[in-house]
This record gives C-alpha cells, structure tokens and sequence, in this order.
C-alpha cells in the first residue's frame, strides 16, 4: 500500500514581530540564517530515513516569513527534499510577505506552484496598528505580480482587529477575493504573551464585541460567495479546485511530517514537536535525531479530534467511514448529543454537519462530544 504525507518546514525568521502574533519567529541574522539551513537539511537527510517508503505529495514553507531566505538557501532546502525524499507532488506552498522581495519567476522554477501571501487587510491605518512592514499599495502590486507567475494564488486576511470597522473589512475583502482563487480568512486570537494583549489590557485599543465580529465574518462570507469563492473550512474560501491540498490534510487528520524549529507533525498515533529554540535546534534538537517532543494520541482523543475537526468542514462528519476508522455505531453513541443538537445540525445521507449558517458555533458543538 502506497503511503503518502505532507510536509511542512518552518522557516523561522522574520522582518519583524506583528503584534498579535505568538508564532515562533526571529529576527534576521546572516549567520543565524546560514546555521539554520544547513542544520535544516540535515533534518531533512534523517527525518527521510526515518519516513522510508513514504512519497511526499504536499510541501508546505511556513513561518515565519519564508519569503525572507535568499534563494540560494531556498534552493539547497527544496535540493535536499527531492534529494531525500520521494516525492510526487501534488501541491507545493510558499507563505510570502508582501514586504519581501519576491522572485516569483525564480519560485516557480524551484517547483513551486502556491503563493500564500499574508495580506491581512487592505487598510493602511490597521496595517501599521498590527505591525504589518507593507502598506495596502505594496500588498496589491504583490498580488498581481503574484498572478503573472501563478494560477494558485491565497491571500491571509484577518477580522476582528483592533478598530477595524465593517467598512473595512467589506473592502478588503471585496478586492482580495476578486483577484485571488483562495483567501484564509483568520478570527483575531490573542495569547496573553503578544504585544497586542498589552496593549489592549493598558487601553490603547479595543477589540470589536461577538456581534460586531460575527457580522464581520458574515458579510466577508456573502462578498466570497458573490465572486465565487465557496467555503471548504471555516476560515477557508476558494474556487473550486483550488482548496488547499496540504491544510485539508490537517483538517481530515492526515498524516504530515513536520521538520524546522517549532514544527509539528502527525504520523500514526503519534503527535510530535520541535522544540522553538533556534540554538538548540542548530544544536541538533530536531525529529530526524528523535530529540523532539512527542504524544501518544489515545483512542478516546483520536475519536474527539475527529469530531473536532470535521466540523469545521461543511461536509461534517461522514458516518460510515467514521464508525469504520473507530470501530463505534457514531450515532448510537452520541445519540444524547445528536438529540440535543438537532436544531444546528444537518443528516444528509451519509453525513452530519453544521448547519451553514451556524458554522461559527463549531468549538461549542465540538465540546458536547468530549464526554
């Protein structure tokens, strides 16, 4: 039997830190840069020995801020993972900063076929609030730029943003999605550690209310719609075909290697980490020496994170695959959560979902089923 996984690497470095990020990211450093490349590529080298037989069909470069590696570096890391690996790909994503100088041409030689590009908004005031390098002008000429080399071209927006209005996300969204074919669409989360929560605890901003944010998202959705981008995941919009092959992965709990400082991965039973510590990484800290930190996933959490994470997909659970991959009668044993749900929730032949208009209620459905 043929197994196949995606493959993620992080590339940890930044031109600087936005203010409502909590990713594992640092400042450019030549040499830093250098260390970290070559010690990536010896990840590469063992983490393939260790996934002997798979074909890699997905490649993922986060952050981050990939777009910052000179493309020499770029190249030797994309070198070793055909190199090393085999691989068949189906789809192969670059996450790119509009403030970065981008070759695309010089990307699509690599073999790269998806740009995501981190616009977040198209309003040069919330741009600067949140710590963006690009204004909304830079962020434009990008993306055209972007779609001379590329079919596969995604665009990050956020909402819920301190101050921002409907005005603002109506524009914004209206533009990006009638130049893009996907647009991830992300829900202002703050951890307490990021810039921005300061911030907003000292008063300098407020955040938007429930109501206002899930108008925020509502009238995004419609304007998707209307330029033809459907929603496959709940941040998620494109044309179809042009879904993200590697996120689904996630979402439908497929297997992915992950490899770079503070990179995750899912192989078997079995959820792994690399430490986010760039020395101790360079050091040798990583997946391919078995030094990162691993989880045995049990049943009762595989069952749980399978719920989880269909619901986040308009297709929902599909019933018989999931009594087959659990060995369970789904709506037997969660007959008292169907019952109590049953006025958010669709059957439809083989499968039960959210209903559409309810999909922002997903971690409160997903929560009914962790008893």
């Amino acid at each position: 039997m043929k197994t196949t996984r995606g493959l993620y690497v992080h590339i940890p470095f930044c031109l600087s830190k936005c203010t409502y990020c909590d990713f594992y990211s640092v400042a450019i450093d030549t040499n830093l840069i250098d260390s970290y490349v070559d010690a990536l590529v010896k990840e590469i080298e063992l983490a393939s020995i260790k996934n002997n037989g798979v074909t890699i069909d997905t490649i993922y470069f986060g952050g981050g801020t990939p777009s910052v590696l000179p493309l020499s570096h770029l190249e030797k890391i994309i070198a070793s993972i055909y190199k090393n690996f085999k691989v068949d790909i189906k789809e192969f994503t670059i996450e790119a900063n509009p403030a970065s100088k981008i070759d695309f041409a010089e990307y699509r030689n690599f073999g790269i076929d998806r740009i995501s590009l981190g616009v977040q908004s198209l309003d040069d005031r919330l741009l600067k609030i949140i710590g963006r390098k690009h204004n909304s002008s830079i962020a434009l000429n990008s993306i055209d730029e972007a779609n001379k080399y590329f079919d596969k071209v995604s665009c990050d927006l956020m909402i819920g943003l301190p101050t921002q209005t409907l005005e603002q996300v109506e524009y914004s969204a209206n533009v990006i999605s009638s130049k893009v074919k996907h647009v991830s669409m992300y829900m202002l989360k703050l951890s307490n550690e990021v810039k921005m929560a300061e911030q907003i605890s000292k008063g300098i901003f407020s955040l938007p209310d429930d109501d206002t944010f899930v108008d925020f998202y509502e009238e995004a959705y419609s304007i998707f719609k209307r330029n033809g981008l459907s929603r496959y995941e709940i941040s998620n919009f494109s044309i179809s075909g042009y879904e993200s092959l590697h996120n689904l992965k996630y979402w439908n709990r497929e297997e992915y290697i992950g490899l770079g400082a503070s990179a995750h991965g899912f192989i078997g039973n079995i959820r792994y980490y690399i430490l986010s510590n760039l020395k101790e990484y360079i050091s040798g800290i990583n997946y391919g020496n078995g030094k990162e930190i691993s989880e045995i996933i049990d049943y009762k959490t595989a069952l749980f994170e399978k719920i989880m994470l269909a619901f986040r997909l308009p297709s929902g659970i599909d019933i018989e695959a999931f009594n087959k991959e659990f060995n369970v009668d789904f709506e037997y044993i969660f007959s008292s959560q169907l019952k109590k749900l049953k006025p958010i929730l669709v059957k439809d032949n083989n499968h039960i979902f959210i209903k559409e208009d309810k999909l922002l209620l997903e971690s409160a459905v997903a929560r009914e089923f962790l008893e």
